[in-house]
């Protein structure tokens, strides 16, 4: 009798270990070689007449594209889980995607964060420090920190840094440079309590020496453009790439794009963007100014 719950004790723990192999394989292979597109977004208008697409999109629409992309499966993740996946440090979902929006708009707070709560979807907003609450002085009006500390715990929203003044950072000196990317730094951390460490560059325009200062200052991973292509565990530090999403794509587009994102190559060697599009005068109606 003691022989036989012996080995039945025996063989039950077999099969329990053979069924923990399974899952952790399963969950190891299953992330081994995830691939993150990271999508951006800027301001969020009642109507796109008379707006750049390239830098506007309705409510609706906006709406439209973050449940498509649920129904698709993706699951929108933060740059935290991302950067623990890449070191090791944790698994991602079968389908990820980074939803980013810059400059701080008062529309991500209007809008964009209350559609994200209601689907349950994550998202980072990169914001610009010198404008944070402004409703003089720019095209559109910025959220507060009182707003941004809103968002953040809500654990829908994640605040890093899009820089301190939206300048050209590849036309700083140096001493330019280093307080660009350490002052917004020091605001978001002084009035958010928490570590602030993602940066985007204004325009997606950048220089060696930019990257090696973003590096220096604490950021553990810096955003570029590019419009094409995905992130893997591969992807430099300091150049993950982002689509910028137009205002006037479907809901079924935009999963279309991304879909076909996924299945496409990774990227290439960025270029240092230098685009004319991107650089615009801080008065003028474009939101892509700021």
């Amino acid at each position: 009798m003691r022989k036989t719950a012996g080995n039945a004790i025996g063989i039950l723990s077999a099969i329990v270990l053979a069924v923990n192999l399974v899952f952790v394989t399963t969950k190891s292979e299953g992330t081994a070689d995830v691939r993150v597109p990271v999508i951006l977004y800027h301001n969020i208008v009642d109507s796109l007449a008379g707006q750049d697409l390239l830098v506007s999109i309705t409510p609706d629409t906006f709406r439209a594209h973050m449940t498509a992309l649920k129904n698709a499966g993706y699951t929108g993740i933060t740059f935290d889980e991302y950067y623990d996946y890449v070191n090791g440090g944790g698994g991602l979902p079968e389908k990820p995607v980074i939803i980013t929006l810059d400059d701080g708009y008062l529309s991500n707070y209007q809008y964009a964060w209350p559609i994200l709560r209601s689907l349950g979807m994550k998202a980072t907003i990169f914001i610009v420090t010198s404008t944070v609450g402004a409703s003089t002085g720019v095209s559109y009006p910025h959220f507060t920190w009182e707003q941004a500390r809103e968002m953040e715990q809500s654990g829908v929203i994640d605040i890093q840094s899009h820089s301190h003044s939206h300048e050209e950072i590849p036309a700083m000196d140096d001493a330019a440079v280093v307080r660009e990317l350490r002052l917004s730094k020091y605001l978001i951390e002084e009035n958010l309590g928490k570590e602030c460490r993602y940066f985007a560059y204004p325009y997606g325009m950048y220089d060696e020496r930019a990257l090696s200062a973003a590096s220096a200052a604490g950021y553990r991973l810096q955003c570029l453009l590019g419009n094409s292509g995905y992130n893997t565990k591969d992807t430099p530090a300091e150049k993950l790439r982002r689509i910028t999403v137009w205002g006037d794509r479907s809901g079924e587009s935009l999963a279309e794009l991304v879909e076909e994102t996924v299945r496409g190559n990774p990227f290439g060697e960025p270029e240092e963007i230098v685009q004319e599009e991107f650089v615009q005068d801080e008065t003028e109606e474009s939101p892509g100014s700021e």
